[in-house]
């Protein structure tokens, strides 16, 4: 039987069935009940026929991208130079903090707690590093010095050790020292481990208050100092925090995806580390993670370059610049060298997943790729843009089953997805939050009172979510 547009397909027991039927058209009385030899015989026939037909629907889906399996569809990309993105991993930088000369071997892993429920987002480090190891500082010896000066009372002192990410918390106290208008002589200041590269030397005057700050020691080979700091001239106090057993060290996040751009301080959990580690924070955000592309999503793009001529248009910059992992979504400016109007240059703008800043490395594979279509007569520049924070309040009317504080998560999700969607040079309009969302559940009615007007943004300028109130 010819196939038309949908593959001829029966199952088993309908191919068994038929080759019955065929029998007894020509063997009028032939048995064919279920315990009988033939039956058994074209059961047996019909499933491998089965087998086959359904590898021949299979085979004629695969040849071609509309129907295309997975696997068949990554060949048909590989066929036309278009890869399915398989998605970017967040990166940023993590702090441990641990004892003194603590070894930290690249692909320590930490984690990021999510919901109830959900296992935690997991990182690894990208390099091996050490805690400082400092030691601990020890009290100086101090001596009254008969030199007048600008001291008088009864003087402690205390000694911290500073590396290049913080500072120790303060040694013992010294042995006190009294003057009157005089200085003092500090000797056997203690000299810091390695990753020590300053000292800092407190003062606390007749055993009340804190320890102030007297004077840094640029240095961590010098053992004497004499005082003549009047106390008017102190400094800060001294750490009640030691800052100083602590690294930075770079970290990936162990899966692609946008779950693992997290916010500052929310790596926190020591999942796979060695001894001695005592902590683990991320000061700043991590950033640049991207969910691997959807079959259908990767379809719809595949089918859209087959279908389009390449001849350099718009919409080819478009898909080629996000068919660069990291890049969500680019914006277009003909006859623009980055925002200068200028005949025979064209400017594209990117932004990462979840309308993110990209980084340059991002913006450079964008650049190469361009440049690698050697557009006759068009020069190609590739950036990104400035951020423009657009606050919103909405005045939101919920439905009789519903309270306010209940719809406000979803409302507030639902602007920042819409803000997020407008390309770099586009326009928030106030019908597009409404539209964004009217039609929640839970929402009967939405007024926008901020911002008054559609807002538009420059040509180098991309709205950003500002704060999302919803009253």
């Amino acid at each position: 039987m010819p196939i038309s547009d949908t593959a001829f397909y029966k199952s088993r027991q309908q191919i068994t069935l038929d080759m019955l039927a065929d029998l007894q058209g020509a063997v009028a009385d032939a048995y064919i009940g279920t315990d009988g030899i033939v039956y058994i015989l074209f059961s047996i026939e019909a499933g491998q026929m089965e087998n086959v037909l359904l590898a021949n629907q299979i085979l004629l889906q695969d040849c071609f991208p509309q129907t295309a399996s997975a696997a068949a569809l990554t060949l048909f990309g590989q066929m036309y130079g278009i890869p399915q993105k398989l998605g970017t991993w967040a990166s940023g930088t993590v702090t441990f903090t641990g004892a003194d000369g603590t070894y930290i071997p690249m692909g320590t892993e930490i984690g990021a707690q999510q919901a109830i429920g959900l296992d935690p987002l997991l990182y690894s480090t990208m390099a091996d590093a050490n805690i400082p190891n400092t030691g601990i500082p020890t009290a100086p010896i101090t001596a009254l010095n008969a030199t007048a000066g600008n001291l008088t009372g009864s003087f402690e002192y205390a000694v911290t050790f500073i590396t290049n990410v913080g500072e120790t918390l303060q040694s013992a106290d010294s042995n006190p020292t009294s003057a009157t208008a005089q200085q003092i002589n500090l000797t056997n200041i203690p000299i810091g481990g390695s990753g020590t590269v300053n000292r800092r030397i407190y003062r606390q005057k007749n055993g009340t208050g804190s320890y102030l700050l007297v004077t840094t020691i640029a240095n961590n080979t010098a053992t004497t100092f004499t005082d003549n700091v009047a106390d008017a001239s102190l400094g800060i106090s001294a750490p009640t925090i030691d800052t100083a057993h602590s690294v930075a060290v770079d970290a990936i996040a162990v899966q692609a995806g946008e779950a693992s751009n997290v916010s500052p301080g929310t790596i926190t959990m020591l999942v796979n580390t060695p001894p001695g580690i005592t902590s683990v924070i991320n000061v700043s955000a991590f950033l640049n993670g991207s969910d691997p592309e959807s079959v259908e999503a990767y379809r719809t793009r595949l089918m859209i370059e087959i279908a389009d001529p390449q001849t350099g248009s718009v919409d080819d910059l478009i898909a080629w610049a996000t068919s660069i992992e990291g890049v969500e979504s680019a914006s277009v400016f003909e006859n623009d060298n980055m925002g200068q109007s200028a005949n025979g240059h064209v400017t594209v703008r990117i932004a990462g997943p979840g309308g993110a800043i990209p980084d340059q490395t991002t913006i450079d594979s964008v650049q190469n790729l361009l440049d690698s279509w050697d557009i006759a007569n068009i020069t190609i520049h590739v950036s990104t843009f400035t951020a423009r924070t657009q606050a919103v309040t909405v005045d939101v009317t919920p439905d009789a089953t519903h309270t306010l504080a209940e719809v406000t998560p979803g409302v507030q999700d639902a602007i920042g997805d819409y803000i997020e969607s407008i390309p770099v040079g586009g326009t928030i309009y106030l019908s597009g939050i409404v539209d964004a969302v009217y039609g929640l559940p839970g929402v009967l009615d939405v007024v926008v009172t901020t911002p008054a007007t559609n807002q538009v943004a420059s040509t180098v300028q991309k709205f950003v979510a500002g704060t999302i109130t919803v009253t």
